[in-house]
């Protein structure tokens, strides 16, 4: 019998026979399976970690002081959503090339896929790159999405895309530098980068550096319902000629 894994109501799901739950998730994590949905488009199956504040609370402090790494990807943010919704109700060429930015348990590049487009779903946390992989597997999308690793200090390939997208990963001002550079690195000439965020104070001084570099700015506000609660959610779009 496959592992009975309880979702976030009281109902009891279990995994499909065909395609277990990779037992490194399942030795690590508390998991439930949750049915989210990306506006009137379509619903998303996704395995996700019952509880993310528990992986603060259990934080090693040492390992924290080294490297500040909190385990954000763990969480269904609605910003991922807004994001997914953004991308149907203004298409992108089907079949373009797309890279995700802090892809986390997969939602939005799940999303992406769904809607059509090649999509490299990157992130520096190795378990969420398995999370990911399981929930494309889960939404028959590993046709349309692949995996990598990536250490936005240190990228490790060279490749342009057409659209580069990222959600809720502008809230720490440390990060801005990193992110723009990556952008300058991987957006095609001419390309577009979308960035979803719930309306942080982060994020005015990202769009102003970014305006620096010589980007064009514009936004759009999502409404996105999640469990019982309606975020409001910026999508922000960035191009540049050259």
């Amino acid at each position: 019998m496959p592992p009975r894994i309880a979702n976030h109501t009281t109902k009891i799901y279990y995994a499909m026979p065909s395609l277990s739950i990779p037992s490194l998730l399942t030795q690590r994590y508390d998991l439930c399976f949750k049915t989210i949905s990306i506006g009137r488009w379509i619903d998303l199956n996704i395995l996700a970690v019952r509880d993310p504040d528990v992986l603060i609370d259990e934080l090693d402090p040492d390992a924290f002081q080294e490297d500040e790494r909190l385990p954000y990807w763990a969480e269904i943010w609605p910003s991922a959503m807004g994001l997914g919704m953004h991308l149907f109700d203004y298409p992108v060429t089907p079949g373009t090339k797309v890279m995700e930015l802090g892809c986390g348990i997969g939602v939005a590049g799940i999303a992406a896929a769904t809607a059509g487009l090649e999509v490299l779903a990157c992130d520096y946390e190795q378990d969420a790159l398995t999370f990911a992989r399981y929930n494309a597997a889960l939404n028959k999308m590993t046709g349309r999405i692949n995996f990598r690793y990536l250490d936005w200090r240190k990228p490790d390939f060279k490749e342009q895309y057409a659209v580069i997208i990222g959600s809720d990963i502008i809230y720490e001002r440390p990060n801005h530098q990193p992110i723009i550079t990556l952008i300058e690195q991987f957006l095609a000439t001419g390309g577009m980068f979308l960035v979803s965020d719930p309306n942080r104070s982060s994020a005015p001084p990202f769009i102003e550096s970014m305006q620096q570099q010589g980007y064009r700015h514009t936004a759009q506000q999502r409404r996105v319902q999640f469990e019982k609660v309606t975020n409001k959610i910026i999508v922000h779009r960035f191009t540049k000629d050259t």
